[in-house]
Protein backbone atom coordinates (compact mmCIF):
# COMPACT_ATOMS: atom_id res chain seq x y z
CA UNK A 1 0.00 0.00 0.00
CA UNK A 2 2.95 2.31 0.49
CA UNK A 3 3.59 2.49 -3.27
CA UNK A 4 0.07 3.83 -3.90
CA UNK A 5 0.93 7.23 -2.42
CA UNK A 6 1.92 9.57 -5.26
CA UNK A 7 5.29 11.24 -4.97
CA UNK A 8 4.90 14.95 -5.61
CA UNK A 9 7.80 17.06 -6.84
CA UNK A 10 7.62 20.84 -6.58
CA UNK A 11 10.06 23.49 -7.78
CA UNK A 12 9.78 27.25 -7.25
CA UNK A 13 11.64 29.55 -9.65
CA UNK A 14 12.18 33.17 -8.62
CA UNK A 15 12.19 35.50 -11.63
CA UNK A 16 13.98 38.26 -9.71
CA UNK A 17 11.32 40.93 -10.19
CA UNK A 18 8.97 39.82 -7.41
CA UNK A 19 7.27 37.13 -9.51
CA UNK A 20 7.81 33.43 -9.20
CA UNK A 21 6.82 30.34 -11.19
CA UNK A 22 5.85 27.13 -9.39
CA UNK A 23 6.17 23.80 -11.23
CA UNK A 24 4.58 20.73 -9.65
CA UNK A 25 4.31 17.17 -10.92
CA UNK A 26 2.94 13.90 -9.56
CA UNK A 27 -0.41 15.14 -8.24
CA UNK A 28 -2.76 15.46 -11.24
CA UNK A 29 -3.31 13.47 -14.46
CA UNK A 30 -1.75 10.24 -13.26
CA UNK A 31 -2.82 8.27 -16.35
CA UNK A 32 -0.81 10.52 -18.65
CA UNK A 33 2.80 9.65 -19.41
CA UNK A 34 3.82 13.02 -18.02
CA UNK A 35 1.98 15.90 -16.39
CA UNK A 36 2.89 19.17 -14.76
CA UNK A 37 0.99 22.04 -13.14
CA UNK A 38 2.58 25.44 -13.77
CA UNK A 39 1.49 28.40 -11.65
CA UNK A 40 2.44 32.05 -11.79
CA UNK A 41 0.50 34.39 -9.53
CA UNK A 42 -3.19 33.52 -9.87
CA UNK A 43 -2.78 31.79 -13.26
CA UNK A 44 -2.54 27.98 -13.24
CA UNK A 45 -2.10 25.60 -16.18
CA UNK A 46 -2.17 21.81 -16.46
CA UNK A 47 0.10 20.35 -19.13
CA UNK A 48 -0.08 16.64 -20.00
CA UNK A 49 1.81 14.49 -22.50
CA UNK A 50 0.87 11.08 -23.89
CA UNK A 51 2.91 9.15 -26.43
CA UNK A 52 2.40 5.90 -28.29
CA UNK A 53 4.63 3.05 -27.14
CA UNK A 54 5.27 1.85 -30.69
CA UNK A 55 7.22 3.94 -33.14
CA UNK A 56 6.08 4.05 -36.74
CA UNK A 57 8.33 4.25 -39.75
CA UNK A 58 7.49 7.84 -40.66
CA UNK A 59 9.77 10.57 -42.00
CA UNK A 60 8.28 13.13 -39.59
CA UNK A 61 7.24 13.53 -35.95
CA UNK A 62 3.46 13.13 -35.50
CA UNK A 63 3.09 15.73 -32.74
CA UNK A 64 -0.29 17.17 -31.74
CA UNK A 65 -0.50 20.20 -29.44
CA UNK A 66 -3.83 21.31 -27.99
CA UNK A 67 -4.25 24.42 -25.84
CA UNK A 68 -7.60 25.50 -24.36
CA UNK A 69 -8.60 28.43 -22.22
CA UNK A 70 -11.83 27.49 -20.52
CA UNK A 71 -14.21 30.34 -19.75
CA UNK A 72 -14.94 28.80 -16.35
CA UNK A 73 -11.26 29.27 -15.38
CA UNK A 74 -11.88 33.02 -15.41
CA UNK A 75 -15.32 32.73 -13.78
CA UNK A 76 -17.24 33.32 -17.03
CA UNK A 77 -19.68 31.01 -18.77
CA UNK A 78 -20.56 31.17 -22.46
CA UNK A 79 -24.10 32.17 -23.26
CA UNK A 80 -26.15 33.13 -26.26
CA UNK A 81 -25.99 30.99 -29.41
CA UNK A 82 -22.76 29.15 -28.49
CA UNK A 83 -23.48 27.38 -25.22
CA UNK A 84 -20.28 25.34 -25.28
CA UNK A 85 -16.71 26.09 -26.14
CA UNK A 86 -16.42 24.24 -29.44
CA UNK A 87 -13.55 25.39 -31.62
CA UNK A 88 -10.36 27.11 -30.47
CA UNK A 89 -10.08 30.88 -30.74
CA UNK A 90 -7.40 32.58 -32.85
CA UNK A 91 -5.28 33.20 -29.74
CA UNK A 92 -5.50 29.53 -28.78
CA UNK A 93 -4.45 28.43 -32.28
CA UNK A 94 -1.46 30.77 -32.21
CA UNK A 95 -0.46 29.44 -28.77
CA UNK A 96 -0.70 25.87 -30.09
CA UNK A 97 1.59 26.74 -32.99
CA UNK A 98 4.04 28.51 -30.69
CA UNK A 99 4.28 25.51 -28.34
CA UNK A 100 4.65 23.14 -31.31
CA UNK A 101 7.50 25.19 -32.77
CA UNK A 102 9.31 25.23 -29.43
CA UNK A 103 8.86 21.51 -28.64
CA UNK A 104 9.49 19.93 -32.05
CA UNK A 105 13.29 20.52 -32.17
CA UNK A 106 13.67 19.01 -28.66
CA UNK A 107 12.72 15.51 -29.86
CA UNK A 108 15.40 13.18 -31.28
CA UNK A 109 15.59 13.05 -35.09
CA UNK A 110 14.62 9.35 -35.28
CA UNK A 111 11.64 9.65 -32.88
CA UNK A 112 8.40 8.93 -34.75
CA UNK A 113 5.88 7.80 -32.10
CA UNK A 114 2.58 9.65 -32.06
CA UNK A 115 2.73 12.24 -29.26
CA UNK A 116 -0.02 14.47 -27.90
CA UNK A 117 0.49 17.52 -25.69
CA UNK A 118 -2.57 18.95 -23.93
CA UNK A 119 -2.45 22.30 -22.12
CA UNK A 120 -5.47 23.56 -20.17
CA UNK A 121 -5.86 26.76 -18.23
CA UNK A 122 -7.21 25.69 -14.83
CA UNK A 123 -7.39 29.08 -13.17
CA UNK A 124 -6.99 32.57 -14.61
CA UNK A 125 -7.55 36.10 -13.46
CA UNK A 126 -7.92 38.84 -16.05
CA UNK A 127 -5.57 41.08 -14.07
CA UNK A 128 -2.65 38.65 -14.25
CA UNK A 129 -0.89 37.64 -17.43
CA UNK A 130 1.46 34.65 -17.32
CA UNK A 131 3.48 35.99 -20.24
CA UNK A 132 3.84 39.79 -19.90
Amino acid sequence: MKNMIPKVFKEVIDLGDGREITIETGKLAKQAHGSVVVQSGKCMMLCTVVSNYEQKDLPFLPLTVDYREKFAAAGRYPGGFFKREARPSDGEVLTMRLVDRVLRPLFPKNYSAETQVMIQCIKQLNTHNLFP
